[in-house]
């Protein structure tokens, strides 16, 4: 059954942004099934279930989850995110899709609800089930929505993964844009094209922790270094989609002086190996493609150039923080998300996350303090609330003790870096008490995204164990 319902809604678009579609198609299933729902203006979307015979005096829970997907693909897949469903792929007991993401983050926790309240047999509470809209960029749906409808004190959050996982925790963050503005001032006969290719990527949050490398950042080290040796000028740039994925690919222009060319192709060859040996264990995959065009492009000058390769170069990416207290656990970081070259400027766009105010503010400030002193301006935006840690979750208890009972072993408790509406919840419902747990997938927000589908049935069976235990 939740096969099923994953399949149609991966038939509906829901790429971030572009939410109607599957705003309307959870009101048509509700409509069809006489359950009681609300669609704000937002296409945010809560459908009500009435508890079970037995269960009407327990507490109210609310599940909850995201409609939109981050909408990423490979430079060779022609797919229309605003119109295409996702090409499903099944192999080995994995779910992928072809050249796309998969949108199991979080359609493996839509398709949850969709079940429950499918579902006429089941036993449990009063249920609310929260649908948002944006939460892949910037928890938009969730900062709108009214709250004032829901009574829940219990919240499942089902966008969460690795199914003996609970994850108890999570970061707060914002977003930022850079803007350099640029003056084509000289034109080069031919043309310099360089190309980042090769790179895991990630989730900006999960994998950040991985040493993985940032398709702009190996472009901006590239780059100065040619800048500061060469009479070389910037065309344009551009690579990634979203701000909280790890880039996985760029490309980058450049006006060449046909006196330097094979000096240049010579330079980058030995970068590539240096980027190489860096990267070998992280990233073993990363390759830089060169190649000149005989063709004619406009370019900034020299020192406007060089300007754009320190702001490239020495914006911050990766972990700039880690716990103490939980092994392994990053609580700071910065991530370039996305870089384009407009008639006038280049635009970065980046991702910073800490649970912490301060913290978080002091990143903002060093994207700041960079980008004044290399000419650019930034603003930020979406920032997000961090969900804390309550050593006294009774809900926590009830999930590790009913997975105990159905596998035999212990849940392992996590705190995450990752930016999750849990902590919005929080904040609007203070009398909430959450966890949150999802079945296993891999490499998301990316064209390899995968959904372990014993997995995907092993984690819907807890949940309907847990909702009879509320």
């Amino acid at each position: 059954m939740i096969k099923k319902f994953f399949e149609e809604i991966s038939q509906v678009p829901r790429a971030s942004f572009s939410e109607q579609a599957i705003s309307d198609y959870l009101v048509n299933f509700a409509e069809q099934r006489g359950l009681r729902f609300i669609q704000d203006e937002k296409s945010n979307v809560i459908i009500f279930k009435d508890a079970s015979a037995g269960y009407e005096h327990h507490p109210v829970v609310m599940l909850q989850s995201h409609m939109d997907m981050v909408a990423e693909k490979n430079q060779d897949s022609d797919h229309d995110f605003e119109n295409d469903p996702i090409d499903l792929i099944e192999k080995d007991g994995w779910l992928y899709a072809n050249k796309t993401t998969l949108g199991a983050d979080d359609g493996a926790g839509v398709a949850y609800m969709l079940a429950v309240l499918d579902d006429r047999e089941l036993r449990h509470p009063a249920l609310e089930c929260v649908f948002t809209v944006e939460e892949e960029v910037g928890m938009g749906g969730a900062h709108h929505l009214d709250t004032s409808e829901l009574k829940a004190t219990r919240l499942i959050g089902l966008d969460s993964g690795g199914e003996k996982l609970v994850t108890i925790s999570s970061s707060g963050g914002n977003r930022g844009v850079v803007t350099y503005p640029i003056k084509y001032e000289r034109s080069h006969k031919q043309q310099l094209v360089l190309r980042v290719r090769g790179l895991k990527g990630g989730h900006s949050g999960v994998e950040i922790d991985q040493e993985r490398a940032n398709a702009v950042k190996v472009m901006g080290k590239v780059l100065v270094r040619l800048a500061h040796e060469f009479n070389l000028g910037f065309s344009s740039i551009e690579g990634g989609l979203k701000d909280n994925a790890i880039m996985r690919e760029c490309n980058l222009v450049l006006g060449l002086k046909e006196e330097e060319e094979q000096a240049v192709i010579e330079r980058v060859k030995h970068l590539e190996k240096d980027f190489q040996e860096v990267y070998s264990e992280s990233d073993s995959g990363l390759r830089i493609e060169c190649e000149v065009v005989a063709k004619a492009c406009y370019s900034l000058s020299v020192d406007a150039t060089r300007e754009l390769a320190k702001l490239l170069a020495l914006l911050p990416y990766g972990p700039i923080q880690k716990s103490l207290v939980i092994e392994d656990l990053v609580i700071a970081s910065s991530n370039i998300g996305r870089i384009e070259t407009t008639e006038n400027n280049v635009m970065l766009g980046l991702s910073m996350r800490s649970p912490h105010a301060f913290t978080l503010a002091d990143i903002n400030l060093q994207v700041e303090l960079i980008s004044e002193l290399c000419g650019a301006h930034v603003e930020f935006s979406n920032g997000y609330p961090g969900w804390v840690y309550d050593p006294e979750s009774e809900l926590r208890t009830i999930i590790t003790d009913t997975y105990r009972e159905l596998r035999g072993e212990e849940m392992i408790l996590e705190a995450t870096h990752g930016g999750l509406e849990l902590g919005v919840w929080k904040e609007k419902m203070p009398q909430l008490d959450i966890a949150a747990f999802g079945p296993i997938m891999e490499d998301i927000h990316t064209p390899d995204e995968r959904l372990n589908l014993d997995s995907f049935a092993r984690s819907y069976e807890h949940l309907v164990k847990v909702l009879e235990r509320l």
